[in-house]
């Protein structure tokens, strides 16, 4: 799969780093129930270090990317799970990965023009064809949390606001300069109202900027050599 929904395939690796945590946008009420957040809440064995470099209820965090591939590192696919919850099947609306009991086999549109409709019709779900959701996960550095060589991860499925935010801002910068992997962005997520009548419900929508402000002070992290490597040792 290539990451983006029926694009090329992109030939790039990502740098091998180990996942250090992940960040949410929702946590469970006193209650046990779920509920929306508007910051980034870490989890994962460094969550401490990401809330001391940054607080306890940041909205606004910065990020670098330290690899050009869509597929490693702003991976954007379909996904269609079952009544549970697991994974049936994800692709990028050309090649898709089916679960067939016992592992997950590459299926494509070329040999099965009518996959999906196949798909939702042998696992049916209470949903029906909405079944079928855009997910895109992210993959990055975070600079201000020092002395942990890893990437931390951050998943959505906002398909109206998120997802096409953060997939232009990406696919912008690299589209302009050729890498994004010099080029520090602001992750951002902050509440929006719903502008359905009658309905006064709020969600989180995440954002992400190019921000060339924060470009020379990253760099000066990384001296002596401007590399992602040598923001990742730096004590």
């Amino acid at each position: 799969m290539t990451g983006r929904i029926i694009r090329p395939e992109q030939g790039a690796s990502i740098l091998e780093l180990p996942e250090v945590g992940r960040l949410h946008i929702g946590m469970k009420s006193e209650k046990g129930y779920p509920m929306s957040i508007d910051y980034f809440r870490p989890t994962g064995k460094y969550a401490a270090m990401f809330t001391q470099a940054l607080g306890a209820k940041p909205q606004t965090i910065s990020i670098v990317f330290p690899d050009d591939n869509p597929e490693a590192v702003c991976n954007e696919r379909y996904e269609y799970r079952d009544n549970a919850g697991a994974l049936v099947a994800r692709g990028d609306g050309k090649n898709f990965e089916v679960w067939d009991g016992k592992r997950y086999i590459p299926m494509s549109v070329m040999e099965y023009p009518d996959l999906m409709n196949q798909i939702t019709k042998r696992y049916p779900t209470k949903k029906g064809d909405d079944n079928w959701a855009i997910a895109l996960t992210l993959r990055f550095i975070i600079p201000a949390v020092r002395g942990i060589v890893g990437v931390w991860q951050f998943s959505t499925k906002g398909r109206a606001s998120s997802i096409k935010n953060i997939r232009n801002s990406f696919d912008g910068v690299q589209l302009m300069r050729g890498t994004v992997t010099q080029t520090v962005f602001d992750l951002s997520v902050q509440f929006a109202k719903s502008n359905k009548p009658g309905d006064s419900s709020r969600y989180p929508v995440v954002s992400m900027i190019a921000n060339d402000n924060r470009v020379a002070e990253i760099q000066q992290m990384l001296a002596p050599n401007q590399t992602t490597r040598n923001l990742l040792l730096s004590d």
